[in-house]
């Protein structure tokens, strides 16, 4: 891992070797790795995390549990590591509000507003979100970090 950085938000981000720059308060790290420091989650509780072997993976804490997914909501593609971890420890998606259980991948509930809360439309979302789960990955805590497993 490289040295650290700050970044225009007033946070330090670790950059590692010659990935590119950081983007949008996106993390970027080596594979197997360390991914993020907890103290680095904020208020929303996920990050974003670049690594060379597995993409962009949303990354944080759910229910005192560390996590790793898939970065892509399954219902419009949005950025699951810019959503926030809710109370129940679901990841929940920042544009229609699908929610996802962190462990299984799975949606719990599907989108919600003013078009996209149609209960039959949002029915069938969270079906397909059931078929099409988050890639989840091994991670643990360690030194106050979330590491690949």
């Amino acid at each position: 891992m490289g040295l650290l950085r700050n970044e225009p938000e007033g946070r330090a981000v670790p950059t590692a070797g010659a990935l590119p720059p950081v983007t949008h308060g996106e993390l970027r790290v080596a594979a197997g790795d360390r991914l993020v420091d907890i103290d680095a989650l904020g208020d929303r509780g996920v990050v974003e995390v670049r690594t060379a072997e597995h993409g962009v993976l949303a990354v944080g804490m759910a229910g005192g549990e560390p996590f790793a997914v898939s970065n892509v909501c399954r219902h419009q593609f949005a950025k699951l590591g810019r959503g926030q971890v809710t109370e129940d420890g679901c990841l929940e998606c920042p544009w229609h509000r699908a929610r996802f259980n962190v462990h299984s991948g799975s949606m719990t509930s599907g989108p919600k507003g003013r078009v996209f809360g149609f209960k039959p439309y949002s029915a069938a979302v969270r079906g397909f979100g059931e078929m099409a789960r988050l890639k989840t990955y091994p991670v643990t805590v360690r030194e106050g970090a979330i590491w690949l497993r």
